[in-house]
């Protein structure tokens, strides 16, 4: 007996005749059903019980399948929806730390303008006492010189006064270095005062 001959007992067809079914149609398939029976059914049976098993299986893996590939697009779903956000706060990570470092950079960058700015007012300041110093200095020389100058001056006025006076002392000496009178020899000398 074929498989689909044990489908036919489920549902035999038989024709029906005007007292009920064929008699003879009957008993021919009761014939090979008992037949069968006593040869081929353990065989068949095991058969029919495995390809039942194999098409419950069959069906078990299609739903396996069909649920593990709609997991699998669920998942990938899921995957592409966390590296988007992933790839979203790495982004803003990115744009925050870039904007942490530009403003980083301004404010090191303004420290560094404001340090020059002092540093060149120092310098200026340093610059401007250095050159008030030098001309305090220079006035102070200037003036030395010109005291020294003066000085120099009322030295040589007074060289010139003393040379003319020791020039009118020296030719009063020359006069008193003539020879006496005759008769002075006993009389004192007569003193100049200086002056």
């Amino acid at each position: 007996m074929e498989w689909q001959d044990i489908d036919r007992i489920r549902d035999p067809g038989f024709e029906v005749v005007r007292r009920g079914y064929d008699k003879r149609a009957v008993d021919r398939l009761l014939g090979s059903l008992a037949d069968w029976l006593e040869t081929d059914a353990a065989k068949d049976l095991g058969d029919l019980a495995v390809k039942r098993k194999l098409e419950f299986v069959g069906k078990s893996a299609t739903r396996i399948l069909t649920t593990t590939e709609d997991e699998a697009v669920q998942l990938r779903r899921l995957t592409e929806e966390q590296c988007a956000e992933l790839r979203a706060a790495a982004e803003a990570a990115s744009t925050q730390t870039r904007a942490a470092a530009d403003e980083y950079s301004e404010t090191v960058r303004a420290e560094a303008d404001d340090d020059a700015r002092e540093a060149l007012d120092a310098a200026r300041a340093e610059a401007t006492r250095l050159v008030e110093e030098a001309e305090r200095r220079r006035a102070e020389i200037d003036a030395a010189v010109s005291e020294l100058e003066a000085h120099r001056d009322r030295t040589l006025h007074e060289l010139e006064r003393l040379r003319a006076q020791l020039a009118s002392t020296l030719g009063t000496h020359e006069h008193d270095d003539a020879p006496p009178p005759a008769g002075a020899a006993d009389a004192e000398p007569a003193v100049t005062p200086p002056g």
